[in-house]
């Protein structure tokens, strides 16, 4: 099957950026600020630098990481129906995060974000088949920080049957996540089984994991909860200012990353990520928007291919460029080279000023338009019934392919602008405003909001989790 994808690196480009990796990783090395964890690559074969500042890790660890690592995840739904199983064809999508305001872009309003808004993004996924999972598109500011990321993590659980991917902060943190996902499928061997949540735990680039995250993300592992190690480089900043530079440092640290979870606990699941793009040199501020940022994602997906994991390099979503569009498919190109990144996963919808920022108008632009821009990256048949060799053959006689059976049982299958309906690619003949989709997205969005706020799991199980939460000192 041929699917429409970017291609950045040669074979041999991929060989070296795996063979300079390695060598970062031995003589270079990582700054584990955990005492725990560097112990734990020590005791597995890892060896102190001279400084004793650093710890290098061995050729022979990252390849018994990359043995031991899963070739096939599980990223599970309430129900079978809204499960994930990783490396797919399909490119899943999900919401943005982690804003600190919500933006109504028809009325130009901001305001700091809360826990109820964190709810009605939840409410707003369940209700929209475009988005695959759950992220944290916006953050609860208005909870004491102890109880943040467990209150969103309950929260998402709640009002969301689609997988949750979250994060913590520390391994206390992650233990509660794990404890409410346990609560939910009746147990934790049911959550190692069936992981309804994974985890989002970043190495600090350059070359760095910080006390709290990499402790999350050993207690992540240790339970069978998938970790994301979602590395964030921005090129010129934090790493080196070149393409390749950039995409060798972020997968020498997606390679540490590994390294720890299947140390921690061999076959736990993880998922190779980059979130790297470049830095605007200018301001000294991340660059989610540059014409080089998805190159640098695709080359990211290919290196986790080339490695057989499953991978999350890719970042979906228009931003504030939906002030501008009529209709759909007025925002289609943009989306289209995020749509071409090897993938599994990707995130962003709803995302607004370089993710510092979320908009619930923003979540329904990203889907509709994701609807159509994601079918461009498609498979598509390449076998002899395909090719056509035989209606070929007939339409050289008569000069018509219009006419013949080939065309008329495929052509919905082959052709977006003939088979989607005038709803989907809405403008396509003819003229609309400026900022209709976006006023059109807010009317969708008092929709689903306007209905009473339901949890999606049974009232006992609620107050199970209300009252974990609650003991919590």
């Amino acid at each position: 099957m041929a699917r429409g994808r970017l291609s950045i690196l040669f074979p041999e480009e991929i060989e070296r950026i795996h063979t300079i990796s390695i060598r970062i990783l031995e003589k270079i090395g990582i700054v584990v600020k955990s005492e725990i964890v560097s112990k734990m690559l020590l005791d597995a074969g890892a060896v102190r630098s001279p400084n004793g500042k650093r710890l290098l890790l061995p050729e022979h660890m990252v390849k018994s990481a990359l043995a031991s690592a899963p070739k096939s995840i599980l990223l599970a739904g309430r129900n079978d129906a809204k499960d994930m199983r990783i490396p797919s064809s399909k490119l899943y999508a999900s919401t943005g995060g982690e804003g600190v305001y919500v933006k109504d872009l028809v009325r130009g309003t901001t305001r700091p974000s809360t826990l109820s808004d964190l709810r009605d993004v939840a409410r707003i996924v369940e209700s929209l088949p475009q988005i695959d999972y759950l992220w944290g598109l916006v953050g609860a500011l208005d909870v004491p920080d102890k109880l943040k990321t467990t209150m969103e993590t309950k929260t998402a659980l709640q009002y969301c049957n689609k997988h949750w991917q979250g994060g913590s902060l520390s391994a206390e943190e992650a233990k509660r996540d794990i404890d409410l996902a346990a609560i939910v499928v009746g147990g934790h061997k049911e959550l190692a089984r069936r992981p309804i949540i994974s985890a989002v735990e970043c190495p600090l680039s350059p070359l760095t994991f910080e006390k709290g995250l990499v402790e999350a993300q050993v207690t992540y592992a240790k339970a069978g909860v998938p970790v994301v190690a979602m590395v964030a480089n921005m090129a010129g900043l934090t790493s080196p200012v070149t393409l390749s530079g950039t995409v060798t440092q972020t997968n020498a640290e997606n390679l540490a990353s590994l390294v720890i979870s299947q140390t921690a606990k061999p076959g736990s699941p993880w998922i190779y990520s980059s979130d790297s793009v470049p830095a605007d040199l200018r301001t000294g501020s991340i660059d989610y928007g540059a014409f080089e940022a998805p190159l640098m994602r695709a080359a990211s997906g290919e290196m986790g291919r080339y490695y057989g994991l499953p991978v999350m390099c890719a970042g979906l979503g228009i931003e504030e460029s939906s002030l501008s569009l009529s209709s759909v498919r007025e925002g289609v190109p943009i989306m289209l080279s995020q749509a071409l990144v090897p993938s599994d996963l990707g995130s962003g919808f709803g995302g607004i000023d370089q993710a510092s920022g979320a908009s619930f108008e923003q979540i329904l632009v990203d889907a509709w338009i994701w609807e159509v821009a994601r079918e461009i990256a498609r498979e598509f048949d390449t076998d002899e019934d395909a090719i056509a060799f035989d209606t070929i053959r007939e339409a050289s006689e008569d000069m018509s392919f219009l006419t013949k059976k080939h065309t008329i049982t495929r052509f919905r299958k082959e052709s977006l602008v003939t088979s989607k309906p005038a709803a989907v690619i809405t403008g396509r003949q003819e003229k609309a405003e400026r900022g209709t989709l976006v006023r059109e997205a807010q009317k969708e969005v008092e929709r689903i909001l306007a209905k009473e706020p339901t949890m999606v799991v049974p009232k006992d199980i609620a107050k199970e989790m209300d009252e974990y939460v609650s003991k919590i000192k």
